[in-house]
């Protein structure tokens, strides 16, 4: 670990409210510009932010009027598709389909400054009424593509929904934004404990949709959610890799959700996620609850977490997609991206064995049936 890399865990604890001052990190030869491009990449700009501000410490003036200027541009944005997350889901609940916001701002409600959290897609799990989802899209004049099994809207800010409710008029108009429908909360490479994941869905739905804060820990709501939270998050790390962001809600909930710890590690030993769930919560204990340990450091599941959010982030997807375009040959491209997902889930097996073994198959059958259909 770096020194900039120390010090975004720093003011990354301060930013959650974790603490910090404690650990008495000297920041006196901070690269703040480093740090300023980094926070950038794990997308946690917001956060390390707020824990600049609240340190009393400042970068210099222009970097630092710059990073403020991404905070209020991740104020109104996040504003604006809350809004908008908040239209779909009366839009959806006026045609029976019962639904849900999962991730983004229902998890940012867990956060010291929800709006402070960086934005991705709005992700809305149906909980029923699936099947009239797309009449309904479509009755709305809002465009839809299906992908892999979800049904996808884009559409312009300028083109959403004010014109159809009159209660509200977006800002932001030319800025494109993606809303994802999910028939399920999560799914798995793992067919057997896909089959038990959608069945225990199908149990928690009524309980998830009101919405996180709605849940409570006595029904298991607040757990099976941040469950769904680290199953996705797993899945993430087993392809491309993923960021910061998501470990920030991970234990965002750990701290302030209430959770029945011996009830998470109970469905999550049943869904088959424990042993990567426990290098988790050891890689949270040590970077963001706390200081970093040399025992953390010599933990090797720990250590190989600390190098995919780090290493890999949020960038190694875009760079594999960039080789495979530079590569023209097809046999070429399909050994070189056959050796690289060989290699990932060997690597991971032990943190996720079974996921592992299931995604790799997954890829192959995936291939296969691409090449068979193509010779068809």
């Amino acid at each position: 670990m770096d020194d900039t890399e120390k010090y975004l865990f720093h003011f990354l604890r301060i930013g959650l409210g974790f603490g910090g001052a404690e650990q008495d990190v000297d920041v006196s030869g901070c690269d703040w510009n480093a740090l300023f491009s980094l926070s950038l990449r794990q997308a946690v700009q917001g956060v390390v932010a707020d824990g600049i501000a609240a340190s009393g410490l400042r970068p210099p003036p222009g970097l630092w009027h710059e990073w403020v200027a991404h905070l209020l541009h991740l104020e109104m944005i996040n504003d604006e598709m809350a809004r908008q997350g908040k239209w779909l889901l009366g839009l959806l609940a006026a045609n029976c389909i019962e639904a849900s916001v999962f991730k983004g701002t229902s998890v940012a409600a867990w956060y010291p400054h929800p709006l402070h959290r960086c934005y991705g897609d709005i992700d809305i799990v149906v909980h029923s009424g699936w099947d009239k989802l797309c009449r309904v899209l479509q009755d709305n004049g809002l465009t839809y593509f299906y992908e892999s099994g979800d049904i996808i809207v884009e559409q312009l800010y300028d083109a959403s929904p004010a014109a159809l409710c009159g209660e509200w008029r977006p800002r932001y108009a030319g800025r494109r934004f993606r809303v994802e429908f999910h028939p399920a909360y999560e799914t798995l490479y793992n067919p057997f404990m896909n089959a038990r994941l959608k069945r225990t869905s199908a149990d928690m739905a009524g309980r998830m949709r009101g919405g996180v804060k709605a849940l409570s820990v006595a029904d298991g709501g607040t757990e099976f959610y941040l469950v769904c939270l680290i199953l996705h998050l797993r899945r993430h790390v087993l392809s491309y890799g993923i960021g910061l962001k998501q470990v920030c809600d991970v234990a965002v909930m750990l701290r302030r959700a209430g959770v029945d710890m011996a009830r998470l590690e109970q469905m999550l030993r049943h869904f088959g996620a424990w042993r990567f769930s426990r290098a988790l919560f050891r890689f949270i204990e040590a970077y963001l609850f706390g200081g970093v340990s040399s025992q953390c450091r010599g933990d090797k599941a720990t250590a190989l977490l600390y190098d995919i959010f780090i290493g890999d982030g949020y960038v190694l997807k875009a760079e594999r997609e960039s080789k495979g375009n530079r590569t023209r040959f097809s046999p070429v491209r399909i050994a070189g991206n056959g050796l690289f997902w060989a290699k990932r889930s060997l690597h991971l097996f032990r943190l996720m064995p079974g996921e592992s073994f299931f995604f790799m198959f997954s890829k192959a059958v995936k291939r296969l049936g691409i090449r068979v259909e193509n010779e068809g």
